[in-house]
């Protein structure tokens, strides 16, 4: 009998357990006319190097300036471009030459204009408020230089039609977020209730969360993402299925193959008393664990510092 009672209370403990672990919030304190400046660090291996001609920013100086508040409480910030520098240039151009259309669009037309974004007022990020503009700019800076790569190559001059279909491909492959993946990184876990100590989540992938908040009130958080186990959802038909209805091949089955390919993301945060960014470690890492060579790992990433809060006089 006593057997029973405890493990009906199991499951109760486990509930409870989880209650017993406090939950909150980080919002962080900005005001307007505040500058928070940052340095960015590319963090990816010789690996990917070695695999994909290098044309990483590796690293950059860069402003984050509170511009204004609006009447819903939603804050606008301007993303700035200080320094920036890209690695093996001279290397790279020779192999790519439309990198030095990129390194123009970086260096040049970003520093003389801001990205502007919108965060609301728990510091979640919104939307790329001129996300058209920045579009723009990228055309004209990388459209001459692929219509001239065209003509070098094919012998042909583009007719009118044949431009503005270029055109059209490069809005829709850039996206400005994804060079400068520390926009949304940077305010991706405010407005959110966090639980201390560990935790687990598991939709379309399975997160594994650390939190802690020191005794001089900055908060630690890191997080270890499995990219390739969550809950998956099957559908009913596979693609080719009706070719393999008649088989009655002995390796038909239904279990998975271990290819032996990992990928996993690993984040981590530090925050000081304000709610602010100090420190932001990102690694995404895709490896096979059958090998154990320096090439098997594909890893790719960025490190952020904050380096001065300018506050407004």
């Amino acid at each position: 009998m006593k057997k029973i009672t405890l493990l009906l209370l199991l499951p109760f403990a486990a509930v409870l357990s989880v209650f017993s672990q406090s939950t909150f919030t980080i919002l962080p304190k900005f005001q307007v006319g505040d500058t928070l400046v940052y340095n960015a660090v590319d963090n990816t291996n010789d690996a990917v190097h070695k695999v994909v001609p290098n044309t990483a920013i590796s690293s950059r100086d860069f402003y984050l300036i509170v511009k204004e508040k609006d009447n819903k409480g939603n804050l606008k910030i301007d993303y700035k471009i200080n320094k920036i520098k890209i690695q093996e240039e001279e290397k790279t151009y020779k192999t790519i030459p439309i990198v030095g259309g990129i390194e123009k669009f970086l260096k040049d037309d970003l520093k003389n204009t801001a990205i502007r974004f919108t965060i609301d007022g728990s510091g979640r990020f919104q939307s790329l408020d001129n996300k058209d503009e920045i579009e723009e700019l990228y055309i004209q800076r990388m459209l001459p230089t692929l219509l001239d790569i065209v003509k070098k190559q094919t012998k042909h001059k583009p007719t009118v039609k044949e431009i503005a279909e270029a055109k059209e491909k490069l809005k829709e492959q850039f996206n400005i977020l994804d060079i400068f993946e520390e926009i949304p990184a940077l305010f991706k876990y405010y407005g959110q209730p966090l639980m201390e100590g560990k935790s687990e989540n598991v939709d379309s992938v399975t997160t594994k969360y650390t939190v802690a908040r020191l005794n001089d009130g900055t908060i630690w958080l890191k997080t270890n993402i499995d990219l390739l186990n969550g809950d998956e959802t099957t559908a009913k038909d596979n693609p080719g299925e009706e070719f393999l209805k008649d088989s009655n091949s002995e390796e038909d089955n239904d279990d998975d193959i271990d290819l032996g390919i990992t990928a996993t993301s690993e984040e981590e945060y530090k925050y000081n008393t304000e709610g602010f960014v100090t420190y932001l470690k990102e690694t995404v890492q895709v490896a096979n664990k059958y090998e154990s060579s320096e090439n098997s790992v594909l890893q790719g990433g960025i490190i952020i510092k904050l380096i001065e809060i300018k506050k407004k006089q």
